[in-house]
């Protein structure tokens, strides 16, 4: 019981960063696409940054796609992991797979 119980535990981590992550990038996207003056001022002030770096601004609506994929497979392998739901768990890792 002991290394499943491990196991168990670092789906549940890396799942829950995965969904860390998912939450950042669709929050950059929905940031990018709503107010874009901002974060063109912050890129601005950014030292030694190239001139492409406002090329983020076309790719919002791919930030915000990529974002919520990422959470709700998060949430379905976190979920999963702690239930020990196997559907949950093959759900989430066969759309990876597509």
């Amino acid at each position: 019981m002991g290394c499943f119980g491990f196991l168990k535990a670092m789906m549940f981590l890396f799942n829950g960063v995965i969904f860390l992550a998912g939450a950042v990038i669709l929050g950059v996207g929905i940031w990018v696409k709503v107010d874009s003056g901002s974060i063109l001022n912050f890129l601005q002030n950014i030292q030694g940054a190239p001139g492409e770096l406002g090329q983020v601004l076309n790719v919002g609506y791919l930030l915000i796609a990529v974002g919520a994929v990422l959470l709700i497979l998060g949430f379905l392998g976190c979920c999963g992991a702690i239930r020990e739901s196997r559907c949950m768990l093959l759900l989430g890792y066969n759309v990876i797979a597509l």
